[in-house]
């Protein structure tokens, strides 16, 4: 079986503008236009559906403190606690 029939296809419609637009982005990234869509498609479903893979993001103060919690002896697990049940900040790319 070769590669391409394990791929499905996906179509759109952009208006001309548009696609020298991605075309353009597409050769300044040395890709094909159907390599760049699908790279910015799937990079923007991670994004919508949380998925940033290896990827933990906090102020670095949080950090740390985080860090130093973990440097502790047992008896600090409540301020380790703390530090991680405090609210995300979600930073875009």
């Amino acid at each position: 079986m070769k590669r391409d029939e394990l791929l499905e296809r996906i179509e759109t419609r952009v208006s001309p503008e548009d696609r020298e637009r991605i075309g353009a982005a597409a050769r300044a990234r040395h890709e094909s236009v159907a390599k760049f869509v699908s790279r910015a498609a799937l990079k923007e479903a991670d994004d919508v559906l949380g998925r940033e893979v290896d990827v933990t993001r906090m102020p670095v103060e949080q950090f740390d403190e985080l860090l130093s919690a973990l440097d502790q002896p047992a008896h600090v697990l409540p301020a380790l606690a703390r530090l991680a049940s405090r609210e995300r900040v979600a930073v875009r790319r």
